[in-house]
C-alpha cells in the first residue's frame, strides 16, 4: 500500500551477462597501473576509517579544481554524477515544473524524475540524433524549470548543436550540460559558460576516465549557485577512501589519465574505421569511449555476440533505436575480437 506507485517503476538497467570481452558500461578498459595503485595503497592503509572525512572535501576539491582549471568554490561532489542529477531534480524548481530532455539520452534523467514524481517533458532528437529547434521550442512551451543535456549524448556518442543549447539557457530554463564524456571528444564543453552564467551547470565524472570503482561526480557552477547546491548535498557523501584515491589519481596519475584518453580515441577511430566497412552495419559518429552501429535485427545480433563471447549494449528497445547497439572502446585487442565476433556474426544473418 504505501509503495503502490512504485509497482509500475521502471529502474535502470544494466548488462551483466558473464563474457570474455566486456563492451557494456563505457568503463575505461585499461585499469590503473600498478605503481599509482601502490601509491594509493600507502594513502588508504592511514585512513581513520572509524572518522568521518572533512564535510567540506576541502582538499579533494582543491585538487579537482586544478583538474578542471576552475576554483573550489566553483565545485559540487557527488557520490557519482547519478547522486548530482537526482539533487538537481529534486531542488531545481518547483516540484511540479517538469523536467525536461531530449530522447534517446542518459536514462538515470527520466528515472530520478520518476523517483519523485516529477513531471518530464521528453522531445525527440532527429534521425541522425541530433537536437531539433523546432521539438526544444514544443518542449519549452510546457514551461520546465529544468533541462538536461548530455553532450557527448549517451547513448549515441555525438555532440549537440551548442547554440540550441545555450538556446535553452536563454528562454530561463536551467540548464544542466552533462558532460560525462567530455574528455573523449573535440571541445571544450561549458566550463567557462557554467561559471558565469547562473542557470548553466556542468556535470563531469571520474567514472569514464578510469575511476568508475570509486563514484565520484563533479557539478561545476558559479559560486553562489554551488554554495546553494552544497546546502542540500547530503553530508558525507563522498567516502574517506573515494578522496583520498581521487587526490593521489588526479595529481600523480594525471599524466596516465591522458595517455589513457588518448589510447581510447585512437581506438575508438580505429574501430569504428574497421566497423564501418562491414556490410549491413551503420556506424554513428561518435565524440565519447564508445560508438552506436545499427544493423538489421539488434536483438538477434546481441544474442549471437553473447555466443561469440561479446557482450554490447542493447539499444533496440528505446523509441527510434531499434536495431541500435552501443558499443564500448576496449583494449586493441578486445576491439579485434568484437570486430571479428561481428563480421561472422553478420555473415550469418
Amino acid at each position: 500500500m504505501y509503495l503502490d506507485r512504485l509497482k509500475a517503476f521502471k529502474s535502470y538497467k544494466t548488462e551483466t551477462t558473464p563474457c570474455k570481452i566486456k563492451l557494456s558500461s563505457n568503463e575505461n578498459p585499461f585499469g590503473l597501473p600498478q605503481w599509482l595503485k601502490e601509491k594509493i595503497a600507502e594513502k588508504v592503509k592511514d585512513i581513520p576509517f572509524n572518522r568521518y572525512p572533512d564535510p567540506n572535501y576541502t582538499e579533494l576539491k582543491e585538487v579537482i579544481a586544478d583538474f578542471y582549471k576552475v576554483d573550489r568554490e566553483n565545485i559540487v561532489l557527488g557520490n557519482g554524477s547519478d547522486e548530482l542529477i537526482h539533487l538537481l531534480i529534486t531542488v531545481v524548481g518547483d516540484k511540479n515544473q517538469p523536467v525536461m530532455y531530449p530522447v534517446p539520452t542518459f536514462p538515470m534523467y527520466q528515472v530520478s524524475a520518476d523517483i519523485i514524481a516529477r513531471p518530464k517533458v521528453e522531445f525527440p532528437l532527429d534521425e541522425e540524433f541530433n537536437l531539433q529547434k523546432e521539438k526544444i521550442d514544443e518542449a519549452l512551451n510546457k514551461k520546465p524549470a529544468l533541462c538536461f543535456y548530455a553532450s557527448p549524448n549517451n547513448p549515441t556518442g555525438n555532440l549537440f548543436d551548442e547554440n540550441l543549447i545555450r538556446y535553452t539557457a536563454d528562454k530561463g530554463v536551467f540548464t544542466a550540460v552533462d558532460e560525462a564524456y567530455i574528455d573523449f571528444a573535440d571541445t571544450e564543453g561549458f566550463v567557462e559558460e557554467a561559471l558565469n552564467r547562473e542557470n548553466v551547470v556542468v556535470i563531469r565524472t571520474m567514472s569514464k576516465i578510469g575511476l568508475a570503482g570509486i563514484r565520484l561526480g563533479v557539478l561545476i557552477t558559479d559560486r553562489e549557485t554551488a554554495t546553494l547546491l552544497d546546502r542540500v548535498r547530503p553530508p558525507f557523501n563522498i567516502t574517506y577512501p573515494t578522496v583520498e584515491i581521487a587526490k593521489v589519481v588526479l595529481t600523480e596519475g594525471k599524466q596516465e589519465i591522458k595517455k589513457q584518453i588518448d589510447t581510447i580515441k585512437e581506438e575508438r577511430e580505429k574501430t569504428v574505421k574497421q566497423v564501418s566497412q562491414i556490410p549491413e552495419v551503420k556506424v554513428f559518429p561518435s565524440q565519447a569511449n564508445f560508438f552506436l552501429i545499427k544493423v538489421p535485427d539488434g536483438d538477434k545480433v546481441h544474442k549471437l555476440l553473447i555466443q561469440e563471447g561479446v557482450l554490447v549494449r542493447n539499444m533496440s528497445h528505446l523509441p527510434g533505436m531499434e536495431g541500435c547497439l552501443r558499443v564500448s572502446v576496449g583494449k586493441p585487442e578486445e576491439n579485434q575480437g568484437f570486430v571479428e565476433a561481428l563480421k561472422k556474426v553478420m555473415a550469418r544473418l
